[in-house]
């Protein structure tokens, strides 16, 4: 219900839209050839209602940028004849027939989302021995018990970063999740382990926030 808000790198969104009357009372469709649309960016989907009027879609957020912003416009109309758009091989095409009405818009609303990247930083001290990057593994947990394991960074296979050690004699593990890895709220459980090119296990741990 919020107009602006805030979307993270590679999470998948449930957008929820329904009518209301002037009082902001929830109506149901006002008829059985209504549809909803959904744009957000380039992207365009169709959905139709639920049993309870409820028009939902869902998108996720890949391929855009952290510190920039974008809308997502919904929308509900009325079918005349043939769909204003038809899907062939992926794209949508608009109909350009001269022989019926364009579908009537009923209503719609928008919502600003602002794009952010959460950076997991972790320290681990040096050790005598160099650490060895491939022995090593990242965890994200989630609440629900699921969790996504993520290994060194590669060529087409995007993982952590290790650097260092530092001055202050510490390696930093770095790695940028997506949304979908991450809690939608409160906190985040990570996980990490490496080993030394002596075989010793070495492990961190933190508590990530999610705005």
């Amino acid at each position: 219900m919020v107009r602006r808000q805030q979307v993270h790198v590679g999470e998948t969104v449930l957008f929820d839209f329904v009518l209301t009357d002037g009082l902001g009372r929830f109506v149901p469709p006002y008829s059985a050839d209504e549809y909803g649309v959904l744009y957000v960016g380039r992207d365009r989907i169709e959905t139709e209602p639920d049993e309870a009027g409820h028009f939902s879609f869902a998108h996720r957020f890949n391929y855009v940028k952290s510190g920039t912003s974008m809308t997502a416009d919904a929308a509900v109309f009325q079918q005349r004849g043939n769909r204003d758009f038809i899907k062939v091989q992926g794209e949508w095409l608009l109909s350009t027939s001269p022989y019926e009405e364009p579908d009537r818009r009923v209503a719609g609303d928008r919502i600003i989302l602002e794009i952010y990247q959460t950076r997991i930083t972790l320290s681990i001290a040096r050790p005598p021995l160099d650490l060895d990057p491939d022995s090593g593994v990242m965890r994200i947990v989630r609440d629900d018990g699921t969790a996504s394991s993520v290994y060194v960074d590669r060529p087409g296979r995007p993982g952590f970063s290790i650097a260092g050690p530092d001055p202050g004699g510490y390696y930093q593990v770095t790695y940028e999740p997506d949304g979908d890895q991450l809690n939608p709220t409160g906190s985040t459980r990570i996980e990490f382990t490496v080993y030394d090119v002596g075989g010793q296990r070495h492990a961190a741990s933190l508590l990530l926030p999610t705005p």
